[in-house]
């Protein structure tokens, strides 16, 4: 019977991102983006189940096998801080394990822009930071977030869902709240915050057209609010900010969201010119006045002009990204997005 602390071990020396345990299978982890099967034979369900039950805190079992899928964050001494997720699939049990840095990574070695991180030291406003799922959305928060806390003395909330990187108060005092176990759900959490005296506000995720409510609403009333959105481009994050408003209230929408953007920070993970790795590929696009006209005018087409544009204002296309990244030789020439 393979045991987890084998599978993490294996799994951190490898340099991989998640690892996949299910029945019927051999273990897999997620290395530079692609899935490699360890070499295991397929698990059974009694080996699946002592997993899970190692993950899982105490009664959660009963909890399991009524939701039929659970999301939570343990740390494990060796491999660090884990964010778990248990559920069920044709019928058998099956576990991703997303492996989160030790420690919260220096904005200059994940090749964040400078500029991008200091965007936090702005007193008020929205950031969004959007990706597909797995492109380091939840490090680059962390990364301006552990920014915010050396740099100035503010009040950070953070709801998430479930913790992932955990901050040591520095200038700043940062409460973190997980869903499930601080605060009973999303909804609950939001309608307080406003409550709790916050300079700043982060947002595992704007799920839902009441979380991007209260995202505006807490960024036009003098707090920092940052959050990230499913987005695969930076103008993709603005319309996700608008298109699901029924239009008798689209209008007053982006009028809060050309009043409040500072900016957006698409990403994604490209394949390196060395094997095994990846390199961070982004748009920046800032909330310039032209921009707030675009965007309060419903010409969001002219976002992407904007932003190929704009770089003596701090932006840049991924097709503009790309190219300095091969002058770099980071990437190779036929690389693409």
């Amino acid at each position: 019977m393979i045991a987890l602390a084998e599978l993490l071990g294996t799994a951190k020396i490898r340099g991989a991102s998640d690892l996949l345990v299910m029945v019927g299978d051999a273990p897999a982890i997620r290395v530079a983006g692609q899935w490699e099967r360890l070499e295991a034979g397929p698990l059974g369900t009694a080996n699946v189940q002592s997993i899970a039950r190692e993950l899982l805190r105490a009664n959660a079992w009963p909890e399991l096998e009524e939701k039929r899928e659970l999301d939570f964050s343990c740390s494990f001494a060796g491999a660090g801080r884990v964010r778990c997720n248990i559920h069920y699939q044709r019928d058998h049990l099956a576990i991703v394990l997303r492996l989160v840095w030790p420690e919260i990574p220096d904005a200059r070695r994940l090749g964040i822009p400078g500029h991008v991180i200091r965007a936090g030291e702005t007193p008020n406003g929205l950031i969004l930071i959007s990706g597909p799922t797995g492109s380091g959305k939840s490090t680059t928060l962390a990364a301006i977030v552990e920014h915010i806390n050396q740099e100035r003395a503010s009040h950070i909330i953070t709801i998430e869902d479930p913790i992932e990187f955990i901050y040591t108060n520095k200038r700043s005092i940062i409460e973190q709240r997980e869903i499930g176990s601080d605060t009973p759900s999303w909804q609950s959490a939001l309608r307080t915050v406003l409550r709790q005296s916050p300079d700043v506000i982060v947002l595992g995720e704007l799920r839902d057209l009441e979380s991007i409510s209260i995202a505006l609403t807490a960024a036009e009333t003098g707090h920092l609010v940052m959050a990230s959105v499913h987005a695969s481009t930076a103008v993709g994050a603005v319309s996700r900010m608008i298109d699901g408003f029924a239009s008798a209230h689209a209008a007053q929408v982006r009028l809060q969201l050309s009043q409040c953007l500072r900016m957006v920070f698409a990403q994604r993970l490209v394949p390196a010119r060395k094997p095994d790795q990846r390199v961070l590929a982004y748009e920046v696009l800032m909330g310039t006045q032209a921009v707030a006209n675009m965007v309060r005018s419903n010409e969001l087409e002219q976002l992407n002009n904007a932003i190929s544009a704009g770089r003596e204002h701090g932006m840049i296309s991924f097709a503009q990204c790309i190219r300095e990244l091969m002058a770099k030789g980071l990437v190779d020439p036929d690389a693409r997005l």
